[in-house]
């Protein structure tokens, strides 16, 4: 089932979404909420129809220029009429649908307020910082928005509490989970599976090549949602990544586009400099200077282009059909965007091939086969978790734990014995004595395997350690 208007055709999978989005806007007093919906979906068309649907004045919010332009081009191309106010696009102008990123509005937000605008679509909504004295909370409670709604893949957060040792304990959470600073978004309207969409034939086919990584130096940041730079830099250098892109780039050089991430400037700029028709860009690199690399890319002028932290949310080409990670990461949304570069189709397409140097793979599995789940509490109240390959659980665990529980409540890092009881095996020396083996860091585990004497009293220690080693490694 399709609806048609002008030359835009609405996926019958798209249906639903715009419907529910349309229906928030005209249900007064309603909390602000979101519609999940995958890489890939087609979220500028979703977007466009519902702006264009609820027939009222409304403000499109998006993290960057390129997202706009993107978001901006569907809704013309829908039919529409609409306006930018865009400092980096150097156009302001204020109307009854106007697109924009959030720094360029703070400061005219009195002039959106006496145009009349009440409600606001927010997209990659997760992008945001939601504390009340955050940029986006001030726009929206200082000129009186009534309706907020946020589209995105990944509606996480990251949410710090301190652990019974002293230090940072870090999980995902989903963004309408409460935590000590509040929450600004309340309900989950609708979730649109990736699997959906994979078996309507509107996501790539992606074939995976993965190489082990030892993540025994990586160090974990202040907050424990990703590792240090530094760190990321060392393991890169020190398990010789450099070559192994480059030979791989060799071997698949029949490949229409290439696309690399890295760990710094420095490290992309050698590397392209080692791959014939290759060109950097970063969050450094001019805008003019991006435009014209992208645009060459895009083209199939331009074979290879090694990025640093760019070119994941908003960068939109279909055609893209290699993707190779040398960025150790952390962050299952930052593994979901990069990957997601490469999930769009294409008729000229058959595949995406993704190759993994730096472990991702192991640790969250392959992207498309992540899913939301609604579950239960222990209080009874239902709420979205998300689940990776295998049916692990992602979300709600602490980040170091990931992989080690199961979406049925198996506990893969409990032992039960013969008898059927839980046998747990504590740590009895060094920084975590008391703690229980599974709730100790990886690195820590690893750490201790590679430099530790192990003897007849604490050999169970060791036993347990290569067993949890053993389940997060498939």
């Amino acid at each position: 089932m399709e609806e048609k208007v002008q030359n835009i055709n609405l996926r019958s999978n798209q249906i639903d979404p715009v419907t529910i989005g349309i229906e928030f806007f005209n249900t007064p007093k309603i909390a602000p909420s979101i519609i999940v919906a995958p890489t890939a979906f087609g979220k500028s068309i979703v977007i466009a129809f519902i702006a264009k649907g609820i027939q009222d004045k409304v403000l499109v919010i998006q993290p960057t220029k390129e997202l706009l332009e993107q978001n901006y081009n569907k809704f013309v191309n829908l039919g529409g009429t609409a306006n930018i106010f865009s400092a980096s696009m150097g156009i302001k102008e204020i109307g009854d649908v106007t697109y924009s990123t959030l720094g360029s509005i703070i400061s005219a937000a009195q002039d959106f307020k006496k145009h009349g605008i009440t409600k606001v679509i927010i997209d990659e909504c997760d992008r945001y910082p939601r504390e009340a004295t955050g940029l986006l909370r001030r726009f929206v409670e200082g000129i009186g928005i009534t309706h907020v709604l946020g589209l995105t893949a990944t509606p996480l957060k990251l949410q710090s509490n301190m652990g019974a040792d002293g230090g940072t304990i870090s999980k995902l959470v989903m963004l309408t989970n409460w935590s000590k600073k509040g929450n600004f978004f309340n309900h989950i309207l609708y979730v649109a599976q990736i699997q959906e969409i994979v078996k309507l034939g509107y996501w790539s086919k992606l074939n995976y090549q993965s190489y082990d990584f030892d993540t025994g130096k990586l160090v974990y940041n202040s907050t424990r949602s990703e590792y240090t730079v530094k760190s990321m830099e060392k393991a890169y250098e020190n398990q010789n990544i450099e070559q192994q892109i480059i030979k791989k780039v060799n071997e698949v050089w029949e490949r229409k586009s290439i696309l690399i991430a890295v760990p710094s400037i420095e490290q992309a700029t050698r590397l392209a400099g080692k791959i014939p028709n290759a060109s950097v860009v970063h969050g450094g690199t001019p805008k003019k200077l991006r435009n014209e690399i992208i645009e060459e890319f895009k083209s199939q002028r331009l074979r290879v282009v090694v990025q640093v932290n760019v070119l994941t949310i908003g960068f939109d080409y279909p055609q893209l059909d290699c993707i190779i990670t040398g960025r150790p990461t952390n962050s299952i949304s930052w593994w979901y965007q990069f990957v997601g570069r490469g999930t769009r189709i294409h008729p000229l397409k058959e595949n995406c091939l993704v190759v993994d140097f730096v472990g991702s793979v192991k640790r969250f599995g392959r992207v498309e086969e992540l899913y939301y789940a609604l579950t239960k509490d222990s209080n009874g109240n239902e709420d979205w978790q998300l689940y990776g390959e295998g049916t692990k659980q992602i979300t709600g665990l602490p980040m170091h734990e990931i992989g080690l529980k199961l979406q049925d409540g198996t506990d893969l890092g409990k032992i039960v014995t013969e008898s059927g009881d839980i046998e747990k095996v504590y740590m009895t020396f060094g920084k975590y004595n008391t703690k229980e083996v599974r709730h100790v860091p990886p690195y820590y585990r690893k750490w201790l395997l590679e430099n530790f004497t192990w003897s007849e009293w604490n050999i169970k220690i060791k036993n347990e350690i290569e067993r949890l080693h053993s389940i997060t490694k498939h």
